[in-house]
């Protein structure tokens, strides 16, 4: 009856006292009687694992964080409870420090034991044992408690614990011995790092309703941005950021931006506080999309898993349902390009070892691209801001672009080129940004002939937006601008990895891109606001990413 009493005291008066009070009323000496009562009830109802070889492990990963941590007045002592389903750890007030068996064997090196043992020091150090307690005696009808003698104390002590035990931590006591257990681990030599990893094994499903280490604050997520944010690194990666780099939405997102993850099709727009997605369709793989100038109308490449049949779908802001507009044959969908005036949409597509262009009207009908013509080995399409679809392409042993209008006649022109470029942009006003091999190009269109001059080597990837131009440069991100005739470039992000998909905002003052440290790990969707050169990570297991205004 007292235990239930005082465990309702607990909750109701600590809502009377604000959590940052720094009211103390219980003594050294007293909270090292509580904990002694609390931890002799501990080990009779669990049990003590006394395993030489993990005994020693455990005392000698808490004695050296103990020896960086604020609070060494403590005797502390550090134990294994003899549980073998349920994963937690404990601090009782006085330095008693307990982890059940099930969550060591759960932890996969001493450093991710240092960070458990580290917030568990973490709770006496910063003294929230004795804070919670003292907060709850200072209502008064536990007043008079303060006034008898000190075992009386002690006994009501116990039972408080307990209580606090069920009730659980406050999230600022949680958020402080996290960080730190994180300062210790740094101190006695252990990896910080580890402290996101054992957050992510724990809080798997692996474990779920058998991890009773969060108590009544599970906000695993939250715990490790907190953590991945002190530390400067990603916490998806566990790699370190870039200077200027932040994880989730940016504030200041002008534009809308679609992107492709796990076959879905996902929208972050300037009002969205996270990422929504937009379009999804069981057993089908979503190659490509587009989207309308006004971000409403979607066009899908879409086929069935593994089949060799491409659909091409629309879906639109509000339906329920995915109209299937018609279908081709191919292995590999290349590119895939709207035109400015929404009309006519161009896929750049390969089949059996040779490469095609096909062209349609938005409501899907097929349009002869070339009346027959063949357009020989195709490398890359664009099209310009009049409505024009450039092809670019070989033919007999000659660079050549086909300039296609829709419903008319195609003509060839001449290029200059020695190689075929595999991306273009067209930059308005005749402008064409191309990349050949690594080098990267600016061609004008004038008459019957494109002249291409170098512009930057060696370059893996680009985006181009009126006068801006992006770039992945010896492995780094960069933008650039002419000044006069003179390219002149600065970086964007510094880590040399692997850069791909780059899309400029149709107002140029975003930057969307992937990226991986190396080919076998999914590729990740950043952003760079351009004029701050702040970056954020906004998703995993992306590609296409394409700004709705481009």
């Amino acid at each position: 009856m007292l235990r239930r009493f005082l465990s309702v005291a607990l909750l109701t008066f600590s809502f009377l006292m604000p959590s940052s009070s720094q009211i103390i009323l219980i003594g050294r000496n007293q909270e090292i009687e509580i904990g002694k009562e609390v931890a002799a009830i501990l080990e009779k109802q669990y049990g003590v694992w006394n395993d030489p070889e993990q005994t020693h492990r455990i005392e000698r990963i808490g004695r050296s964080l103990v020896a960086v941590c604020e609070r060494k007045d403590m005797p502390y002592t550090f134990k294994i409870l003899n549980e073998r389903k349920e994963l937690n750890a404990m601090a009782v007030s006085g330095g008693f420090i307990y982890i059940t068996r099930a969550l060591l064997e759960a932890l996969e090196s001493d450093d991710e034991i240092a960070f458990v043992l580290g917030h568990e020091i973490g709770h006496i150090s910063g003294d929230h044992i004795r804070k919670q307690l003292s907060q709850a005696m200072v209502g008064s009808i536990l007043l008079d408690i303060l006034t008898g003698n000190a075992s009386q104390l002690v006994r009501i002590g116990s039972e408080m614990l307990f209580a606090l035990y069920q009730s659980g931590y406050s999230r600022q006591h949680e958020r402080d011995a996290d960080t730190r257990s994180v300062r210790y681990m740094k101190a006695a030599g252990y990896n910080p790092i580890s402290a996101i990893i054992a957050l992510r094994r724990l809080g798997s499903e692996r474990y779920k309703g058998l991890i009773r280490w969060f108590g009544t604050h599970p906000d695993v997520p939250s715990r490790i941005e907190r953590i991945a944010k002190m530390l400067g690194v990603d916490p998806e990666t566990l790699q370190p950021l870039p200077q200027g780099a932040s994880i989730g939405r940016p504030a200041k997102l002008s534009e809308t931006l679609f992107y492709i993850s796990d076959n879905a099709l996902f929208r972050l727009s300037p009002k969205d506080s996270s990422p929504q997605k937009v379009w999804y369709l069981a057993n089908y793989k979503l190659e490509d999309f587009e989207v309308s100038s006004d971000g409403k109308t979607f066009w899908l490449l879409v086929r069935r898993n593994g089949s060799e049949i491409v659909h091409l779908t629309v879906f639109k802001e509000g339906d329920r349902k995915t109209d299937f507009l018609t279908y081709f044959f191919a292995n590999e969908v290349k590119d895939f390009k709207r035109s400015p005036n929404n009309k006519w949409l161009a896929v750049f597509a390969k089949e059996d070892g040779k490469t095609f262009v096909k062209l349609f009207e938005s409501v899907g009908k097929e349009v002869s691209p070339t009346d027959r013509t063949p357009l020989g080995n195709i490398s890359a399409i664009s099209w310009t801001n009049e409505n024009k679809l450039l092809v670019f392409t070989e033919r007999f042993s000659e660079k050549v672009i086909a300039v296609i209008v829709p419903n008319e006649t195609v003509r060839f022109i001449s290029t200059n080129t020695s190689s075929a470029p595999t991306i273009v942009n067209f930059c308005g006003d005749q402008t064409l940004i191309a990349l050949s091999e690594e080098t990267l190009q600016q061609g004008r269109l004038e008459g019957e002939q494109v002249t291409f001059r170098l512009i930057a080597s060696p370059v893996s990837a680009f985006a181009a937006n009126g006068k801006q131009i992006a770039i992945v440069k010896d492995r780094k991100l960069q933008i650039g601008k002419f000044v006069e005739k003179n390219f002149q470039t600065e970086t964007i992000d510094e880590r040399e990895v692997e850069f791909s998909e780059l899309s400029i905002s149709g107002d140029g003052q975003w930057l969307a891109y992937t990226y991986r440290t190396k080919l076998s790990e999914p590729a990740q969707l950043w952003l760079a606001h351009l004029p701050s050169k702040q970056l954020w990570r906004i998703a995993v297991k992306v590609s296409k990413p394409k700004f709705s205004g481009r």
